[in-house]
């Protein structure tokens, strides 16, 4: 080698290596299209395994999921964080300040409307309950007297006006402390769930200071605040679900109420009040729940979510088309709505049993030749 260097120069050396180089690369790429060939015609043999073969019409066959699209209930949701009330509650508080002398209830307790739940002492006021009924009898036992003299001629009409009049005092100061005797005894006002008792026997209290609770909760008052923006959507009768965490999995129905008659200049949102039921008692006040307002409810046409294709503002879905040469998927831009539960409502591109491919969207072309799972042809003829 190194002779022949010395001989015919380096330069020629070179020369002959680059040329040895490109025969083994050519030889490479000729063996590799052989190969290739060889396999191809392989995989297209009849009953040999590989992608799909050629449509009539040309482009590869693809098998595809395809569903119909049908009619689904759909509503424009409104979300919103709410605090539950009890339909009717009240703290049990006193009316004047003195020693409670008995309490009626204890923690936990149902009551009923008018039942005595607590009574304050009231030895003094039932002494001058006592004066005053005694009173009034004398006053009325006097005016029958005068009245009858009155009417044979030997009382004067000035006369009977003041035995009426000192009648009337009397029958005043009756009520009154007929009156203060009822300011002693707290009586429920309505039926309902009492709470925790934190008073006793014997404490001395003042007005204000809380003896107990007692809560209505056949039902519970849902308050909520929702965007003005959305002011239209909120009317009297309106759906609405509620989700408690207490309650995992469990769906809480009602209507709304009431809306507010005005909106808060800070937030710009509208107090809203809808009415749950709830008989079993599961929620309580103060509880804190989410909740969907189903304002426009609408049964309208819908396809699997995952069968539409956003592509910038735009949206469209590969529909199976059934020609002379076959099935083939044909694009088909749709306008969306509400997109809920893994279904999107279709406003516009769409009629109903229109057959869209859910599954290989995304290898599909338009006029490409599919061919639909059994599966899916199944479901649309059912």
């Amino acid at each position: 080698m190194f002779g022949f260097i010395r001989r015919y120069g380096f330069a020629a050396a070179v020369a002959i290596g680059l040329a040895a180089m490109t025969a083994i690369v050519f030889g490479k790429t000729v063996f590799d299209a052989i190969t290739e060939s060889a396999v191809s015609g392989a995989r297209g043999a009849p009953g040999a395994g590989g992608p799909p073969g050629r449509g009539a019409g040309g482009g590869m066959t693809a098998t595809v999921v395809a569903a119909p699209a049908t009619l689904h209930a759909f509503s424009d949701g409104i979300q919103a964080i709410g605090t539950a009330q009890a339909r009717e509650s009240i703290v049990l508080t006193p009316k004047v300040a003195d020693t409670i002398r008995a309490i009626r209830f204890d923690s936990g307790d149902r009551v009923r409307r008018g039942q005595v739940l607590v009574e304050m002492s009231s030895v003094e006021q039932a002494a001058g309950l006592e004066e005053a009924r005694a009173a009034y009898q004398a006053a009325q036992d006097e005016l029958g007297r005068y009245q009858e003299l009155f009417d044979r001629g030997f009382a004067s009409q000035a006369r009977l006006d003041a035995v009426q009049a000192a009648a009337d005092a009397a029958e005043a100061r009756l009520n009154a402390n007929t009156s203060r005797i009822a300011d002693r005894t707290i009586r429920a006002p309505f039926a309902g769930l009492v709470g925790l008792r934190t008073a006793s026997p014997g404490q001395y209290v003042r007005p204000g200071e809380q003896i107990g609770t007692l809560d209505d909760l056949s039902e519970i008052k849902l308050d909520f605040d929702v965007p003005e923006t959305q002011l239209t959507r909120l009317t009297v009768g309106v759906e609405i679900v509620a989700h408690a965490a207490a309650f995992t999995g469990r769906t809480f129905r009602g209507q709304i109420a009431t809306v507010d008659s005005r909106v808060d200049t800070t937030t710009r949102t509208v107090r809203v009040r809808a009415m749950l039921p709830n008989a079993d008692e599961a929620l309580r006040p103060g509880m804190l729940l989410t909740v969907e307002v189903r304002a426009n409810p609408r049964e309208a046409l819908a396809v699997p979510e995952i069968a539409v294709m956003d592509e910038g503002e735009t949206a469209f879905v590969y529909r199976v088309a059934t020609g002379e040469n076959g099935a083939r998927a044909e694009r088909v831009p749709v306008r969306v709505g509400q997109r809920s539960g893994g279904w999107a409502e279709i406003v516009e591109g769409l009629a109903v049993n229109d057959l869209v491919i859910t599954e290989g969207v995304q290898s599909v072309r338009p006029g490409q030749p599919v061919r639909v799972a059994d599966g899916a042809q199944q479901q649309r003829r059912s």
